[in-house]
């Protein structure tokens, strides 16, 4: 019980809407940046993408889910508790499995490519100056969710590394109230995306992006 309300605690916060929209809102510069270094504007090209979401407590692995995620096809191939169960993205399933899956899907995959979402529909992102962390200056963004994805009432602040432009951290915030704090760090280049792949927060849980494949069209 204990392994798995950890595992619930450190993944079940984060959500937001599917995929970027054509008319994506406009979004403060700082936000643009973040999007195009992380590799927006090659979105496009991505066919695939293959990752294992693994949560970790005091250094032993919890849980795990592995992901196939066929771009195109809208589609997500799950293998997670044991089970391998494929999403249809697009018009997900009513079964309590592709329920699960489909929300298994949202949020290791926002985890994944928050940075690429900025520019999404239903997400308001605003700038909230700069703030000194550890002797290093940070920018920040704050991003607000109209009624979309799973969990439309969170919240999220967002410190940018002012020079590289990457998420270094972000907190979440429930109704606007700071809840957990994690980093962003251990940085990948993949298929065009430059994605974090290493999370630390407080209570010695960690999640990690292992196996990390993006396949883009050339």
């Amino acid at each position: 019980m204990k392994k798995s309300l950890i595992f619930f605690a450190a993944t079940s916060l984060f959500s937001t809407s599917l995929f970027a929209a054509v008319d994506a809102p406009k979004v403060p510069s700082l936000a643009q940046e973040v999007w195009q270094v992380s590799g927006g504007q090659d979105w496009p090209k991505v066919q695939a993408i293959d990752f294992t979401f693994a949560v970790e407590k005091d250094g032993k692995q919890v849980a795990q889910a592995q992901h196939h995620w066929d771009v195109a096809a809208q589609t997500d191939e799950i293998k997670w508790k044991g089970k391998d169960i494929t999403v249809n993205l697009a018009e997900p399933a009513t079964t309590d499995d592709a329920k699960a899956a489909y929300a298994r899907w949202v949020n290791d995959s926002y985890w994944l490519l928050m940075p690429l979402k900025l520019k999404d529909r239903g997400v308001t992102v605003t700038s909230e100056g700069t703030k000194e962390m550890e002797g290093k200056k940070r920018d920040l963004l704050r991003l607000n969710f109209g009624q979309v994805g799973l969990t439309p009432n969170d919240q999220y602040r967002i410190y940018v590394d002012p020079s590289s432009k990457l998420v270094t951290s972000w907190d979440y915030m429930p109704k606007g109230e700071k809840g957990m704090s994690g980093t962003w760090e251990g940085y990948e280049k993949s298929g065009g995306l430059t994605l974090a792949t290493d999370h630390k927060m407080n209570g010695g849980v960690r999640i990690r992006i292992l196996n990390l494949k993006v396949t883009s069209a050339k």
